[in-house]
């Protein structure tokens, strides 16, 4: 509704922030904002932040959410607004509005035709009762010299905060599109702070080992998922880390993808029913040939499960018995990898038999360890015949076991919050013959353990 000065009612005023937040709860990867729990309020503080520059508190989010009850209807600020609808892709709230606006009017005029070939009277041709009486709009124009005056000092002061705040800003990598289903073609956006456009080499990491460079003067790029999971794309300026953006592709339940070593241009999903259930705990060698996947030479599959979790990533124990590969064609170091994928960053750690470990890496949130730089012996072991490996983290402190003798321990800054699913990789064929994964401090159960 449109009052009588042009501007949008309340009603439209709420709708619009209400679209707001449904945009904003499904880009975060929780489309159902009402199971939120406060850790996802202070989570998605830290996002907004680190995307926008703009400080939101969980509290203020919490009101946006309707979480914290008030009298009357909260309605944020404008720099706040402007905030969410770039965390969803637009320039800022008006461009957001704009959007709404055209999708509404192309939306009517459709209908408007389709009801006039149908010879129907069309329900929006109805006349709307004003939203103010005649006494109420005149008190409201005595007021207006007032509220413009108020509202240009606070124009200026918003686009002073905002000028101040953008000369410290960088370019920032923004996906439009950040969550989809298996495959998925993700539209990334290089924003520019202000119109300047920072000169140098940009390149993007997109986190499934592809990169991709860019001029300094591109602003749209395009890229194809096609694993399910979490994935953490870097833009790079001249070789350094200058932004991060995530994108997530969910899966139902266990999925199964095989993929060539030295082949980046293909990976091969495998069609298995019941994985990891009524006794079924590995894919055999046959099967991955017939997805497509030359056997004979050296190839992995992953075993990923995706899905938003309640489990907090700093206080978790994952354990999973497991047999790696036999030895065959292309298997030389019989290797298994781990992934926890949190909100930012991941857990991740791989086990390869003894004298393979030039090639072990281990991640936890900031902390990384290469084997082609670090001393990673500790991590050798023969898993052939089968083992247990176990993850444990409390207060983002990691600790990895295996066959419940700890061999690596280490504490990080950057905290992971919720888990977002995990992954399993085997270098050839292996099996996983248990998998378990809870929260320490609320004993929720990962949907996926066996």
């Amino acid at each position: 509704m449109i009052t009588e000065d042009g501007q949008p009612g309340k009603a439209e005023v709420f709708a619009l922030l209400d679209s707001s937040c449904r945009r904003v709860s499904e880009t975060y990867g929780k489309p159902d904002w009402d199971t939120w729990t406060n850790s996802d309020y202070v989570s998605l503080s830290h996002i907004l932040f680190k995307q926008t520059r703009v400080r939101i508190s969980p509290n203020t989010l919490k009101r946006i959410f309707g979480k914290i009850k008030t009298d009357s209807r909260y309605y944020p600020q404008k720099a706040t607004r402007d905030a969410l609808a770039i965390y969803i892709g637009h320039l800022d709230w008006d461009h957001f509005v704009k959007v709404q606006e055209w999708t509404t009017r192309h939306a009517e005029r459709i209908d408007q035709e389709f009801t006039k070939e149908e010879n129907l009277p069309h329900p929006l041709t109805s006349d709307n009762p004003p939203l103010f009486s005649s006494s109420k709009h005149t008190k409201r124009n005595r007021r207006l010299p007032l509220l413009v005056g108020g509202a240009f000092l606070f124009t200026v002061v918003m686009l002073l905060v905002q000028r101040q705040s953008t000369g410290r800003q960088s370019t920032q990598l923004i996906c439009r599109n950040p969550l989809g289903e298996n495959p998925h073609s993700a539209v990334f956006q290089l924003k520019h702070p202000g119109s300047k456009v920072e000169a140098g080499s940009y390149s993007i990491l997109f986190g499934d080992g592809k990169r991709e460079h860019l001029n300094a003067t591109d602003s749209i790029t395009t890229h194809y998922y096609e694993r399910p999971g979490r994935y953490f794309a870097i833009l790079q300026r001249d070789g350094v880390n200058i932004d991060t953006s995530t994108v997530y592709l969910q899966t139902k339940g266990w999925t199964v993808t095989a993929n060539m070593m030295h082949d980046t241009s293909r990976v091969y999903p495998i069609e298995v029913e019941h994985l990891f259930t009524q006794g079924r705990r590995s894919v055999s060698a046959p099967e991955a040939a017939r997805a497509g996947v030359d056997t004979n030479r050296t190839f992995f599959m992953e075993f990923i499960n995706s899905h938003p979790t309640r489990i907090d990533g700093d206080n978790f124990e994952l354990t999973t018995q497991v047999r790696t590969s036999p030895d065959r064609a292309g298997v030389r170091c019989s290797q298994i990898g781990i992934t926890v994928w949190g909100e930012s960053s991941q857990h991740m750690f791989e086990v390869m038999r003894p004298g393979c470990a030039h090639w072990i890496l281990i991640q936890n949130s900031d902390i990384q360890k290469s084997g082609q730089r670090d001393d990673l012996s500790f991590m050798g072991a023969d898993l052939r015949s089968g083992g247990t490996l176990t993850l444990r983290v409390v207060d983002k402190q990691a600790v990895i076991f295996i066959n419940n003798r700890q061999v690596f321990k280490t504490r990080y800054t950057q905290p992971l919050h919720q888990i977002y699913g995990v992954k399993i990789r085997f270098a050839g064929v292996g099996t996983v013959d248990a998998f378990s994964l809870n929260d320490l401090k609320t004993k929720s159960i990962f949907d996926g353990s066996f």
